[in-house]
């Protein structure tokens, strides 16, 4: 139906049938772009507004409703269909992130999903919303806090059903459900239970959903390094054989022992897999449905494992560390994560909260104050040679943020760049975290091509990455972090291996 070679996205029909809008982002960093409208049948698209993202147009074909700039404060408006006589509905707070606007079958109000941004990326503190059509102060549909993947009112306009990761307690890639709830928050019901996520929703006139469903099945897997890309993923060999989520596995000193993350037991808790025997321990016994842990991080010297707490709030992270049988657990940061050790384990650095982003910090795990080491940057990975590798993101363009790999030596020193990564090859759900190899010349990093995740390296020295994993067409993710072997050799990662469908879910009871 589109043809040009701009990117096309949100589309959703008319009311009768006969065309589509859909948006394409602007090529300016922070600029609009525009919906355009298109024939169902094909045939040339003209532009309708400038938007911020998706529109959506009312049942009776009256009004396109979209989000829009004003010298700088963000509104909600609405337009004639052909984008003419615009009008504000609504002032929006700019530090929220809009999306998913959907107008309600009666035409009445106008609903849309709001939540923060971490890192560019990652979504949280997400809830959906509406405005009244006249016009007025957004009012809360949902209270939930949790990463949301769409909603859509029922036909009544008296509820919506949303997609929610409420009650899940892995950090990454969580399972998401389907809920309803009365747009005053009342009789909140879940629709769909398991470890099977369902996104996407949408219902008809008759109240039927239509949702994506998505199994993911991870393992833990040991790939070489050595050889192509194809042929290091034919020689991996297959750790684990679980049901449930694993991901982030940690190699302890020799690979004697792995450290990861797993919600076997129905909570999200860390384990460790003694790799000779195959007997696992559990070191971690967190139960409270809305806390989760994860991101294991063994120390070279074997004596402590580094671990990220996430709170009762939304995103409330913290860093904690405790021995490798569970005991001496106590907190290192309140709001730090991404935690790297030094070689001799004296130090655990890790990305901290600022009030210009993310800074590094480093602390002994003896305790003491934390030294701080860079103002700016995240991520960090540290070399034997006092060489600190670390992560700068750019400003977004068309909702992405290009990364830039920067290392600096000294530590506090000036950084040079060595290498930069598009936006589009870091997906919401990756937060990739460059991992340094034990001789210090390669950073392994995951990058995704569409479903698709793989594991790259960057040279130290410089020079352009390389490809160590291929999986081909199969929908494939790793999330966070992998871990290399002791030997540089072998790369450990948890993958998961995905597949979906669309179903139809029907009687749906009021």
């Amino acid at each position: 139906m589109t043809h040009d070679d701009a990117d096309h996205q949100y589309p959703r029909w008319s009311p009768d049938s006969s065309s589509l809008i859909y948006f394409s982002p602007s090529q300016e960093p922070d600029g609009e772009g525009k919906i355009w409208q298109v024939p169902a049948l094909g045939g040339t698209a003209r532009p309708l507004v400038s938007s911020l993202g998706g529109a959506d147009l009312s049942h009776d074909g009256k009004h396109i409703a979209y989000f829009h700039s004003n010298q700088g404060e963000l509104e909600l408006a609405v337009a004639d269909p052909d984008g003419s006589n615009s009008r504000k509905l609504s002032a929006l707070p700019n530090e929220y992130n809009y999306s998913d606007l959907r107008w309600s079958p009666d035409d009445r109000k106008l609903g849309f999903q709001r939540g923060r941004t971490f890192d560019y990326l990652y979504v949280y503190d997400t809830d959906v919303f509406y405005v009244p059509a006249e016009g007025g102060s957004p009012q809360a549909i949902t209270r939930d806090g949790n990463p949301l993947a769409g909603f859509a009112w029922l036909p009544d306009s008296s509820a919506v059903v949303y997609s929610s990761s409420r009650g899940d307690t892995v950090l990454y890639l969580r399972t998401m459900n389907l809920w309803s709830v009365k747009t005053g928050g009342e009789n909140l019901r879940q629709l769909t239970f398991g470890e099977t996520s369902y996104i996407s929703p949408d219902l008809d006139r008759r109240g039927s959903i239509v949702a994506t469903r998505r199994q993911i099945q991870f393992d833990i897997w040991r790939y070489p390094v050595d050889g192509c890309p194809e042929e290091n993923v034919r020689r991996g060999i297959e750790i684990t054989h679980q049901t449930g989520t694993v991901q982030t596995p940690s190699a302890g000193p020799g690979d004697r022992e792995l450290a990861y993350l797993s919600d076997s037991g129905g909570h999200g808790n860390l384990w460790i897999l003694n790799l000779k025997t195959q007997q696992n321990r559990q070191v971690t016994f967190e139960h409270d449905p809305q806390v989760a842990i994860g991101v294991p991080v063994w120390s070279p010297d074997g004596k402590h494992i580094a671990y990220v707490k996430r709170g009762l709030n939304a995103w409330n992270i913290d860093l904690w560390l405790m021995n490798p049988d569970g005991s001496d657990v106590h907190k290192v940061s309140d709001g730090g994560g991404w935690a790297c050790w030094s070689p001799d384990s004296r130090w655990l650095y890790f990305s901290s909260p600022g009030q210009n982003g993310f800074g590094i910090e480093k602390a002994s795990p003896a305790g003491g104050p934390h030294q701080l080491v860079r103002e700016e940057g995240q991520k960090p990975a540290v070399d034997a040679g006092g060489r600190l590798f670390f992560v700068m993101s750019l400003p977004a363009l068309n909702g992405l943020s290009d990364v830039e790999i920067l290392v600096a030596n000294p530590e506090n020193g000036p950084a040079q760049k060595l290498a930069r990564i598009s936006g589009s090859r870091l997906s919401s759900w990756l937060l990739m975290q460059p991992v340094l190899s034990p001789d210090g010349k390669w950073l392994a990093a995951l990058l995704t091509d569409g479903p698709t995740t793989d594991i790259w390296a960057q040279p130290t020295a410089a020079g352009p990455m390389r490809r160590i994993t291929d999986f081909g067409h199969q929908a494939t993710f790793i999330t966070r972090r992998v871990s290399w072997s002791s030997d540089g050799h072998s790369i450990y990662a948890a993958v998961g291996k995905g597949e979906a469908d669309i179903l139809l879910l029907s009687n749906l009871k009021p």
